[in-house]
């Protein structure tokens, strides 16, 4: 279902079982504490790739990561390297990226040192194939980036590919030069017990990766740290070696997951541009494009609005993670104007918004259908992606007392109207004029400890309660929850009937809904019946039932909302929704998406 190319982002290796742990040392907690502060950061992308803009002579490489230019025209190493002697970058100004990223509310900075195409985006001992040695710019733009961040206050971090390079004659990826490699989609299994791949790559490893990530972090000052990619090409003993290469010159320094597999690193990362997530740990970081690449492309105008990359940030805050939008500079080093407005939009909702983001955590109240929330210290931050149009405003789950609730936007920070709906939920009367704003937030100050129930709350008004695939606790041998990329939060294997879905949820009291499934399914290999019941979580008792038949909707992605029935809640409590299969006719009952409760 997906292009080869986007294997390479460790997709499918963030939740790995029965892998060796690594020792959490004591001082764990204070070397994450300025990335926990600061939980929102700016990627750039910037190589050799970047001058060609998705084209090799004349011609568009169909890629969807410019970055990936090499492998996907196959260009002879000799050819690419000719790239270098263009390599201008007349218009790289390092002040002005670490003050974009400053200005639009970043906090650390992730340059590309050197990505899988094995060009060194800075002056290495290790290799001439260098940006001083190699081009006509013949500065050292991270020396320059390092200066500048450390003026502007924004934490440096570098990235690294470290498992590949395409350009050394004895490391992964490039089959088209050195036939004899390891290639670019090869498992380790595939090579590991081949005694020449396997030493020569041990020998790129030992004799140019890891003295190539010594020096970046012996020569630019403290690091924050060092993102490492493609580590599940790597064997658990490699991945260690470069994290205790770190350690020995920084320890300091953080490493995140992708340095080979879980639980390796000081924090996990999802796959590329994934905005739903299962959450692997604690600690977690998301990143995200602008557009599609990574990488300057110059036919990429897929462009996210600044709401949708908020949004997305947003989402993940309130799930306990840091946030990476990323930015590829053209080739000869500015931002390309769509960049930069997208990043003073950013901007501007951080200025009013950043008590919200900075050093919050997860949310204690789940995921509302309004939008999200955020917490810190003694204040609920509440980020409204749908306004109730009714302009009462349930929070649900808070049971600590309200001591003030405003707007963030409010410079006089002037009271809401708030009461209290029952023990669990409050009601904020918010203001209209806000309504057309940009994510507006409010503030909930509240008193004593945080008391509050994740439990989601069934709305009898103004929403519709989403019951999302990625947020199911699912049951059987079968079932799986998707990549989580774009169109791809569904559940896929539904093969067996004891296969089964189920949500958690709270109602205030007797309701009545309407049901909807939105789900996938193709006209020959789908079929069967599916049973929706609910259960009271305190008696166990059947209280709704629904029984229906799938249909096709013309294929697995082609989803479409089904309206399936109806059904009441009794009374007051909290309840389990159960989606199964009653039978199966097909290959598979569905590419479930979502349940929806319309209030009736």
């Amino acid at each position: 279902m997906h292009e080869q190319e986007d294997l390479m982002d460790n997709a499918g290796h963030s939740g790995q079982e029965s892998v060796p742990a690594l020792t959490v040392s004591a001082d764990q907690d204070a070397r994450m504490a300025w990335w926990r502060e600061a939980k929102v950061g700016l990627f750039i992308h910037w190589g050799l790739y970047s001058l060609q803009g998705g084209f090799w002579k004349g011609q568009e490489v169909q890629a969807s990561y410019a970055e990936h230019l090499m492998l996907r025209a196959q260009i002879p190493v000799r050819e690419y390297e000719e790239i270098a002697a263009e390599f201008r970058a007349e218009r790289f100004e390092a002040r002005q990226w670490a003050r974009m990223a400053k200005q639009a509310g970043l906090q650390y900075l992730i340059y590309t040192a050197k990505h899988h195409d094995g060009f060194a985006m800075y002056d290495s001992d290790v290799s001439d194939y260098n940006m001083v040695q190699r081009t006509p710019f013949g500065r050292d733009p991270l020396r320059e980036l390092a200066d500048a961040c450390r003026e502007e206050g924004v934490k440096l971090c570098i990235y690294y590919s470290h498992s590949m390079d395409w350009h050394h004659p004895d490391s992964q990826g490039n089959i088209w030069d050195y036939p004899a490699n390891i290639g670019a989609y090869d498992d380790v299994a595939s090579w590991i017990d081949d005694e020449d791949k396997r030493s020569r790559y041990e020998n790129y490893l030992s004799s140019f990766a890891l003295p190539q990530v010594k020096e970046l972090l012996e020569k630019y000052g403290p690091i924050g740290l060092m993102w490492f990619d493609c580590g599940h090409k790597l064997t658990a003993e490699q991945g260690t070696a470069f994290v205790e290469q770190v350690r020995g010159v920084q320890p300091d320094c953080l490493v995140n997951r992708r340095v080979w597999m879980e639980p390796y690193g000081d924090y996990g990362n999802s796959s590329d541009n994934q905005p739903h997530v299962r959450v692997p740990r604690e600690d977690w970081e998301s990143i995200a494009t602008f557009n599609d690449s990574w990488g300057y492309k110059a036919t990429d105008h897929n462009w996210k609005t600044s709401v949708e990359v908020l949004q997305q940030m947003i989402d993940v805050l309130s799930q306990n993670g840091n946030f990476v939008i990323n930015v590829g500079p053209t080739g000869d080093g500015a931002f390309d104007p769509k960049s930069v407005e997208l990043l003073e939009q950013i901007g501007a909702w951080m200025q009013i918004n950043s008590d919200a983001v900075y050093g919050t955590r997860k949310s204690p109240i789940g995921k509302p259908p309004w939008g999200r929330s955020t917490i810190k210290d003694n204040t609920l931050y509440l980020h409204i992606f749908e306004w109730p149009q009714s302009g009462k405003l349930v929070v649900p789950g808070l049971r600590n007392a309200v001591l003030k609730a405003y707007a963030l936007a409010d410079t006089e920070r002037r009271a809401l109207p708030v009461h209290r709906q029952n023990e669990e939920d409050i009601v904020i009367d918010v203001p209209q004029e806000l309504m057309a704003s940009t994510i507006p937030v409010f503030a909930v100050d509240f008193a004593g400890a945080c008391d509050a129930s994740s439990v989601s709350l069934l709305y009898t008004q103004d929403y519709p309660n989403r019951f999302d695939a990625f947020d199911a606790h699912i049951a059987g041998s079968t079932l799986r929850y998707d990549t989580g990329k774009k169109d791809h939060d569904n559940l896929v294997n539904w093969k067996i009937l004891d296969d089964e879905a189920s949500w958690k949820f709270r109602s205030s009291g007797i309701g009545h809904w309407k049901v909807a499934l939105e789900y996938g399914a193709d006209e020959q290999a789908a079929g069967g019946s599916y049973e929706l019941s609910v259960y009271s979580s305190s008696t166990g008792e059947r209280v709704a039932h629904i029984l229906g038949q799938i249909r096709s909707t013309g294929g697995w992605y082609d989803f479409d909302v089904v309206d399936i029935g109806s059904l009441s809640i009794p009374h007051a409590g909290e309840y389990v929704l159960k989606l199964g299969a009653a039978s199966l006719e097909g290959d598979m009952l569905m590419c479930l998406k979502r349940i929806v409760l319309e209030p009736s």
